[in-house]
């Protein structure tokens, strides 16, 4: 009797051990939002309750049913290879919900099998994994954006991280300074820093390790980088510094643009503007030199004359003259024939107009020189525009000074507008008569004073208070050289200067032969 009490009791031990297993894996089930099924070893399944209730199938409807249409023989075939082989099955598709949307789901089954190994049931789990893809959506399309930021830009994407000491290299189509396609999209941060110019190294370095060490969040530098062809490029490199809750740097993304073009155009820039200023004081000097041969030689050959008539005058006196009185007067004489002689090849030298000219598009000048002329528009509040007549594109010109004497007209335009409400300043060209070119620069300003035209050009005269009065000077002695003229009017809103040039051919374009054409 004792004995069949404490089997009892054993059995209601046991099956209370297995009602807590049961209970146990049904609640890590509705934790892990999963729905069990199993299949007979030839494949046919069987679905819980909760799968009808969650598809809105009807109990034993066949669940494929249920399987988005574009999924479905992707997954029944991988369930037939599973079944047929005996291997574990692995799928993803979207299922069809009680209220007609999709969601992704994950399927898992395996084999349980006898002593001799074989099938004698499938048990499985599906598991949803739609909010697992729509973040994985999501950070696609993230990283979508950033790859073509990054083709907008040209700029080369980078993410580091600290405590790895790697760094990811964003996969792009840009070139990568010659290295896509060889380094993969990860390096160690020493990679990086082999690159950097030997001159910038240091510096570079030690200012990202501060920034990381310290608590800023953002990160910048310039410096030469090696291209995988041995060059350097100019670049300017910047991030963004991820830290955790306690401060530590662990993460920076930033972006590497090239700025070699750039610092070219800008050294191209500088070396204009330096044969511009040069260009101009060479003009100014000849124009000032060019009046003081003027003003001087008259005076000079006063001189040369009093000395003659006193050396005729001594002459013709009763008596011997003093012998060093006639030596001084020979000897100022002689003096200020030299001193004319000097003046004389002066001027000739500076009217001489050393000038190449050559077809010469017109509106390649007028861009250039409005990158000087312009710089500073935004700060004074002018805007301008450019109409140039396409039939008037070739010029005969030296370009050099063609852009100074346009400079000096945009300057002059500019100061003239300065207190006015409306600041703006147009360029226009035209064709005009006798096979010439005239071009315009008009302002909004107060305009001209009546019978200042003429005078706007002599030499030293000017109406802005300190203004030398040799930049309109300059500019007549430029467009005159080139066979041209310059003038100036006055207009309902402002003042125009004109100028004119020689009309160029464009030059003919250099032909190329094939290496096939070249045979005999």
């Amino acid at each position: 009797m004792l004995k069949m009490t404490a089997d009892a009791e054993g059995f209601r031990e046991e099956l209370e051990r297995l009602r807590e297993s049961d209970e146990l894996y049904r609640r890590t089930l509705e934790l892990s939002q999963q729905l069990v099924w199993t299949a007979e070893p030839r494949g046919r399944a069987q679905m819980e309750p909760a799968f009808f209730e969650l598809t809105g199938l009807s109990p034993g409807e066949p669940a494929r049913n249920a399987i988005h249409p574009d999924d479905r023989q992707q997954v029944l075939d991988s369930w037939h290879a599973a079944v047929e082989s005996g291997e574990p099955h692995l799928t993803e598709y979207r299922l069809r919900m009680r209220d007609g949307c999709y969601r992704h789901f994950h399927t898992r089954a395996a084999a349980l099998r006898d002593e001799q190994g074989q099938v004698v049931r499938w048990y499985g789990t599906i598991k949803d994994i739609e909010d697992q893809k729509q973040a994985e959506l999501a950070r696609a399309e993230t990283e979508e954006r950033y790859r073509l930021a990054a083709l907008a830009t040209s700029d080369v994407i980078w993410d580091l991280d600290v405590d790895a000491d790697t760094i990811d290299w964003l996969d792009t189509e840009s070139s990568f300074f010659g290295y896509q396609g060889t380094i993969g999209n990860r390096t160690t941060i020493g990679w990086w820093e082999d690159k950097v110019h030997p001159d910038d190294r240091d510096r570079v370095v030690k200012s990202l390790r501060r920034a990381f060490a310290g608590s800023d969040t953002h990160w910048g530098e310039r410096y030469g980088f090696r291209c995988a062809d041995g060059s350097y490029a100019s670049v300017y490199d910047r991030g963004y510094i991820i830290r955790d809750a306690a401060g530590k740097s662990v993460r920076a993304v930033g972006a590497i643009s090239d700025f070699t073009e750039r610092d070219r155009a800008g050294a191209e820039m500088q070396r204009m503007q330096a044969e511009l200023i040069h260009v101009s004081r060479l003009s100014a000097m000849g124009a000032m030199a060019s009046t003081l041969a003027h003003e001087l030689n008259q005076p000079l050959t006063a001189v040369a004359s009093y000395v003659r008539g006193g050396l005729r005058c001594l002459a013709q006196g009763e008596g011997s003259p003093s012998h060093e009185v006639v030596s001084a007067l020979e000897a100022a004489e002689a003096g200020a024939l030299q001193a004319g002689q000097i003046v004389r090849s002066l001027r000739e030298l500076v009217s001489r107009n050393n000038v190449v000219v050559k077809a010469t598009d017109l509106a390649k000048i007028v861009s250039q020189a409005g990158l000087l002329a312009f710089i500073d528009e935004q700060a004074h509040r002018v805007t301008h525009t450019v109409e140039l007549d396409p039939a008037a594109r070739w010029v005969r010109a030296d370009g050099i000074q063609i852009q100074q004497v346009l400079i000096n007209l945009v300057r002059n335009s500019m100061q003239a507008m300065e207190g006015r409400s409306l600041r703006r300043v147009t360029i226009t060209s035209r064709a005009a008569a006798d096979h010439m070119v005239e071009v315009s620069v008009s302002d909004t300003g107060p305009g001209l004073s009546p019978g200042m035209e003429q005078a706007l050009f002599s030499p030293f005269f000017s109406r802005k208070p300190g203004g030398m009065g040799i930049g309109l000077s300059i500019s007549r002695t430029i467009v005159e050289a080139h066979g041209g003229r310059i003038w100036a009017e006055d207009s309902p809103e402002g003042a125009i200067f004109r100028f004119t040039l020689p009309a160029g051919e464009e030059p003919p374009k250099k032909e190329t032969t094939s290496s096939a054409s070249a045979q005999p």
